[in-house]
Formats: C-alpha cells, sequence, structure tokens
C-alpha cells in the first residue's frame, strides 16, 4: 500500500530567484506605486490607503518590509473590499432593491478623510456609482497580480521548478507513495508542465474526482487559479481573462456585504470564499489528507491563514511535519525574529515545543521539536534542502 504525502506550498516556494522571483514584498511594493491612467485624477490613491492604514497602526510607511506581518497587498485588497461593500450599499439601492443592508455598513461610516480623498477620484462614467470605481480599481490589481505569474507560469523550463519537480519524483516516486500538493499560490505551473491532476478534466471543475480519487497525484489551488474563471466557477482558461473592463453583479457575503468576483481568493473574505465550487471540494479534499497522511511538507507557508491551520491540526500526532522557511541562522538566539513567532504558531497547530532551538547535530540548517516531531529547515527551498532532506 502506498504512503501519502501531503505537500503544501505557500509563497516562499516560488520567491526564490530560481523561480518566480515574485514575493509579497514586490508585490506590496508594486500595489503601493501602482497608478494607472484610467484609475483616478489622484495618482496616489493606493499609497493612501497603505499610508492611512500605517498611521492608524502607528507603523513607518517607508519600511514596507517590516510591515509585512500587518500590512501587505493583501491587506490593501481588503480595504478595496471593504471600501466597495460599503460604498455599494450606500449607492446601489437607488439602482437595485437588496435584501437587506449589510452590518457593517450600518454601524460604521467612512471617516472624513477617506471621503475627501474618493472625491478627488475622477468621476466615473456613472456618477452616482463611485463603486464601480472601486470595483476598476479592484479588478486592476488582480490583473497586476496575475500579469506578473502568467509569464513565470508559462517557462516550462523554469530552473526552480524543474529541480523541485525532481526532488518529488527521487524522494517521493510514485511506485511507493501517492504525493497530494495543495498551493496557496495563484500558479498551476506543476499540473501544466508535469502529470499532476488539477482537479480539472477538459477545463471543467471534477468535482466527484477531487473528493473521490484519493489515490491520484494532484496540485489542487487552495486559493484559486490565475487561469480560473470567476463567472463559469467550473471552468478552467487558457490564458488569463483581463479583468480591467468587467463590471459583475455578484454575490453577498453572510453579512449581506457586496463580494467582488476574482478567480483568486486575496484579502480577507478568504472563509466566504471558499464555501463555493471549485475551492470548496478543494478543501474538502484537503481535509481529509490531513486526517490521513503519512507525511507532511510545508514549503514557504507563513501559517497566517487560520482556516489553513485548522485543517493542519487534525494532522495525526505520529505523522512527520517539515516546514521549510528561509531564516539567517541569528533568528534562533534573536527573540524579535519572526522564527519565534512561526515556533508559537506551530505550538498552537501541532501541539509541540521549541523550549531551546538549535540546529541538530550533524546537520547545517534543521530545527527539531522537543519531540522532534516536527523540524524547521531555515535555509529556504533549494539545494541545501534537497541535500539535507534524506538525513532529516
Amino acid at each position: 500500500m502506498k504512503e501519502r504525502v501531503t505537500i503544501l506550498t505557500g509563497a516562499g516556494l516560488t520567491a526564490g530567484s530560481d523561480f518566480f522571483g515574485i514575493t509579497t514584498y514586490s508585490l506590496t511594493k508594486d500595489f503601493i506605486g501602482y497608478s494607472h491612467p484610467d484609475l483616478s485624477d489622484d495618482k496616489e490613491f493606493l499609497f493612501f490607503i497603505y499610508s492611512e492604514f500605517c498611521f492608524w497602526n502607528d507603523l513607518d510607511p517607508s519600511k514596507v518590509q517590516e510591515n509585512l506581518y500587518q500590512i501587505n497587498f493583501e491587506t490593501i485588497l481588503q480595504i478595496v473590499e471593504e471600501l466597495f461593500a460599503f460604498i455599494e450599499d450606500a449607492e446601489k439601492t437607488t439602482h437595485k432593491l437588496k435584501y437587506q443592508n449589510s452590518v457593517k455598513s450600518t454601524v460604521f461610516t467612512l471617516n472624513r478623510r477617506l471621503i475627501y480623498k474618493i472625491n478627488r477620484i475622477r468621476i466615473p462614467k456613472w456618477k452616482d456609482g463611485i463603486y464601480f470605481f472601486i470595483e476598476k480599481v479592484y479588478n486592476h490589481l488582480i490583473d497586476e497580480i496575475i500579469r506578473q505569474l502568467i509569464s513565470q507560469n508559462d517557462n516550462s523550463a523554469n530552473v526552480g521548478m524543474l529541480q523541485f519537480e525532481k526532488f518529488l519524483d527521487e524522494n517521493f516516486e510514485t511506485s511507493n507513495f501517492t504525493r497530494r500538493i495543495y498551493s496557496l499560490n495563484y500558479d498551476n505551473w506543476l499540473s501544466k508542465h508535469s502529470n499532476y491532476f488539477d482537479g480539472f478534466t477538459n477545463n471543467d471543475f471534477d468535482f466527484k474526482e477531487v473528493i473521490l480519487n484519493r489515490d491520484i497525484d494532484c496540485h489542487y489551488n487552495l486559493h484559486g487559479c490565475i487561469l480560473w474563471h470567476r463567472f463559469l466557477i467550473w471552468k478552467k482558461l487558457n490564458v488569463p481573462e483581463e479583468r480591467k473592463h468587467i463590471q459583475s453583479f455578484d454575490g453577498y457575503t453572510i453579512s449581506r456585504e457586496a463580494l467582488l468576483p476574482s478567480p483568486i481568493i486575496s484579502g480577507y473574505n478568504k472563509l466566504t470564499r471558499i464555501n463555493s465550487s471549485p475551492l470548496l471540494e478543494i478543501f474538502h479534499s484537503l481535509t481529509t489528507d490531513c486526517i490521513s497522511t503519512n507525511k507532511l511538507l510545508v514549503i514557504g507557508y507563513s501559517f497566517s491563514d487560520p482556516h489553513v491551520n485548522n485543517n493542519l491540526k487534525l494532522i495525526n500526532n505520529d505523522t512527520k511535519v517539515i516546514v521549510v522557511v528561509y531564516y539567517a541562522k541569528d533568528c534562533l538566539t534573536n527573540r524579535e525574529s519572526d522564527f519565534h513567532r512561526l515556533a508559537w504558531e506551530l505550538t498552537e497547530t501541532f501541539g509541540v515545543q521549541f523550549t531551546s532551538p538549535v540546529i541538530r547535530a550533524g546537520l547545517n540548517h534543521t530545527v527539531d521539536s522537543d519531540d522532534r516531531r516536527i523540524s524547521i529547515f531555515i535555509d529556504g527551498i533549494g539545494k541545501t534542502f534537497y541535500e539535507e532532506y534524506p538525513n532529516m
């Protein structure tokens, strides 16, 4: 009987120069500096959103890298989503009768500074429909993420991904392992260029195969994919659709707040979005695999998504877990370093302790929990990890 290995990948997998070279930091900087001639007369609208968040949270806006844990491109997308929901609720009722007003718009009003900023925006075609403009801003940002990813996703000769694929084949050969890969990234490189099932048959989502077939090597996108068609939710595209010209009348959250459609989940409405196909079936599959997996390999994930961590808590206590991140070695003694936040998250998720974290004797980059159930490799994905893995 084959062993089951579950692999969870986050932004840290493809951030390296040999991979996609796209990081949370680089996307956040692009968002902050993004200004399209169609967007507004005030070209610093998104920088204003970022600066306001920093002001109210006592952050230095010049320290983008240091602020990432509190504000990054997902935070900015979420602010735009919340802004859309508020304005849509205040204005759209004059165009279209809604079932009921949202909770937040009943309780809160936009602060004066934000109202002033919105009033400086170029008036859209619908003069009383600023929410249409806010959706346009949102769609431009989604287009920017897709634009950065697509060329890398199409590159079958990507050095980092080819080496990663080779590592999987050598250490989890198909005769002995079922490889179950779940990605928080928005690419589908492994299913596009290798033999991993992505949930779609002839570009149609095959929900029965995703739910029922536990023995197929898969690569599922937990937060959506740049090639998904957001309106026809069971369809996959050959090339991404450009969203900047799209205007939608999509669904609502549980509190009846307007929810902008997107082929990818970003921002912080993830719990609402995963309750529809194909994400619902994919999360069902992850839950099942967490319960039954023999090994868990986590690469480049910060453990900052509670809905994902809740699934990881289902991992059996005798399952070996390896976490691959990138930190300098002085992180072990620096109590302010992000390593110690990660160790705390691992304690919360898996119930382990890192009392005195040190590099394991005989290895170069591996730190173990007290019971050695969890091993953290701190030099990132790549050659050093591939060499050290057999001894971990």
